[in-house]
């Protein structure tokens, strides 16, 4: 089952600010883990964090061919076919985040 990281840690570990609608990841190479920011509107809900659809698709495993390339940086993330998928790099500028989307959608394997 996913772990709940402090809220004070989570940010700093995915390299982002929790945004409104979209949550973010980092894949972690040496760890070997994924870190979920959860959405401000998801936190806002009131759900344990562990039931929300990006926590259950993280819980079902991840489909490594589909991180490639995405190791160590921060993610938006999605949900395809009952699995957490990297939907492209996300940086910050000026306090906005910006997703840099792949053309074909999620990397398939």
């Amino acid at each position: 089952m996913t772990d709940l990281v402090p809220a004070e840690d989570i940010e700093r570990i995915v390299g982002m600010t929790r945004h409104r609608k979209v949550h973010f990841g980092r894949a972690s190479s040496t760890e070997q883990v994924v870190y979920i920011l959860h959405s401000k509107q998801c936190l806002g809900s009131g759900i344990d964090l562990r039931d929300c659809p990006f926590s259950v698709a993280l819980d079902r495993g991840i489909d490594e061919r589909k991180w490639t390339g995405y190791e160590d940086v921060p993610v938006a993330l999605g949900v395809w076919d009952d699995t957490l998928v990297p939907l492209g790099r996300a940086e910050i500028r000026n306090q906005v985040a910006k997703v840099t989307w792949r053309k074909t959608g999620p990397a398939t394997g």
